[in-house]
């Protein structure tokens, strides 16, 4: 495309919205483009507004709304974003993978992205009449099993898949940007300490402690068993439930077993009496649906496991991310305090102590 790609959210203008609508075969010319930002304080690696369309009175018309998805203007933050691959990952999705992915996904208006001058603009469907999902909340019973289906509908479709397991830009599990974590989890393990000691107890202030040195070990061991398409930010708050699921925000996609999505949707998502009165009907749903498309674990067991060995990681992460991401709002405090208490629940009722160290859960795929 000869004109610049916007790096800036007013970039998105009426002449702009207007081509990218005809490119998709949408006559309609945009008069005028209102902002309304939205999403502060939550992608902190990138700026989203949410487009209001004017059209001539009486003229053709299109979407009222639209979604600009742009990186961050922080400079201190949007080098990060682009160590990381997170622009570069979901353009490539809306490009190479949205189209046959079995889960919806906004419509995609406007992909452009370029790497040298380090560019990316997104122009999306607004899903936002839809029902959103609320992981302060927490999850229904009726989403969570909608959230399993679209995440077999994900690792169903790519299981070992070669577009997925030989690609250079969806990272497996134990890539070095993944195994950088134990480093992280290392530095921000006192600030853990301080902030959710008394949330997590001695005993999981112990695990965390242990595992943290094991980190990267414990990552390296799903080397064999990254086998498909993972979202890795599968929680409500990408999440807006209509006639089917729609999931957004695919920044972090990776190349993984799957369990990992499953595993934290249910521990950080769920209010742990919901959890526990139906956490094994909700992952014999997913294991069902996986095995419709002949795909996934062999049995209840092994997912079980993967599900519980998994679990010390997840406790482990949503920890650190809870005292480094920031507390803009009160909204943002409650989210974290809520998290951490439900995953702290999950990983004591599965005794997650005793895979400190131990890599030998994982069963063969």
């Amino acid at each position: 495309m000869s004109d610049p790609i916007p790096c800036r959210l007013v970039e998105f203008t009426p002449e702009l919205v207007s081509g990218a609508l005809e490119r998709n075969g949408i006559e309609a010319t945009v008069t005028d483009v209102r902002l309304e930002p939205i999403g502060t304080g939550e992608g902190f690696l990138g700026e989203l507004a949410r487009l209001h369309l004017e059209y001539p009175s009486g003229g053709s018309t299109g979407p009222r709304t639209l979604v600009a998805k742009i990186p961050t203007a922080d400079e201190g933050l949007k080098p990060l974003g682009i160590m990381l691959g997170v622009y570069e990952r979901e353009a490539r999705f809306y490009d190479e993978l949205a189209a046959e992915v079995r889960v919806r996904v906004p419509t995609c208006f406007y992909n452009e992205w370029d790497n040298e001058t380090e560019r990316y603009a997104l122009l999306l469907e607004d899903v936002g009449d839809e029902t959103a999902g609320d992981q302060a909340a927490g999850a229904s019973l009726e989403q969570a099993h909608a959230a399993m289906l679209a995440a077999a509908g994900i690792h169903g479709r790519w299981w070992k898949n070669e577009t997925i397991t030989q690609s250079d830009w969806v990272p497996p599990i134990d890539s070095p940007l993944n195994l950088g974590l134990q480093d992280m989890f290392a530095g921000s393990f006192p600030a853990m300490v301080d902030m959710y000691g008394d949330t997590l107890g001695p005993d999981l202030v112990k695990t965390i402690e242990d595992f943290i040195p094991t980190t990267a070990q414990f990552l390296t061991s799903y080397g064999d068993i990254s086998v498909t398409l993972v979202h890795n930010d599968f929680r409500l708050d990408n999440m807006f439930f209509g006639e089917e699921l729609t999931l957004i925000d695919w920044q972090i996609i990776g190349c993984g077993d799957g369990s990992g999505d499953v595993t934290s949707f249910l521990a950080a998502n769920l209010e742990p009496d919901l959890r526990r009165a139906h956490e094994i009907d909700l992952l014999r749903t997913y294991l069902d649906r996986m095995h419709e498309q002949e795909a996934g674990y062999a049995d209840m067991d092994d997912l079980l496991q993967a599900y519980q060995g998994g679990l010390i990681f997840w406790l482990t992460a949503w920890t650190n991310s809870s005292v480094t991401a920031g507390r803009p709002n009160q909204r943002a405090v409650q989210l974290f305090d809520r998290i951490v208490e439900r995953v702290a629940a999950a990983a004591r009722d599965h005794e997650v102590w005793q895979y400190v160290g131990d890599f030998s859960f994982h069963p063969e795929l």
